[in-house]
């Protein structure tokens, strides 16, 4: 999946929710960094690539769409 592919269409994100996204992973990496400087490397690590896939678009399901992604778009 690329950047550009959002994980779930038809979702539009206004401009403060995509400021409270940045704000949130920047506070995850921040939480990774304090992981990491006491030696939980596997968490950190676990933390950053979760990082990465929210940057990248996330991933995309192959099940059927649940009810509260029918919820969302609506």
């Amino acid at each position: 999946m690329s950047s550009t592919e959002p994980a779930a269409p038809g979702l539009e994100l206004t401009a403060e929710m995509l400021a409270g996204w940045e704000a949130a992973l920047i506070e995850l990496r921040h939480q990774a960094a304090h992981l990491e400087a006491r030696g939980s490397l596997r968490a950190a690590v676990t933390l950053y690539d979760a990082i990465r896939i929210a940057r990248a678009g996330g991933l995309k399901c192959e099940h059927p769409p649940r009810s509260w992604m029918l919820r969302a778009q609506n």
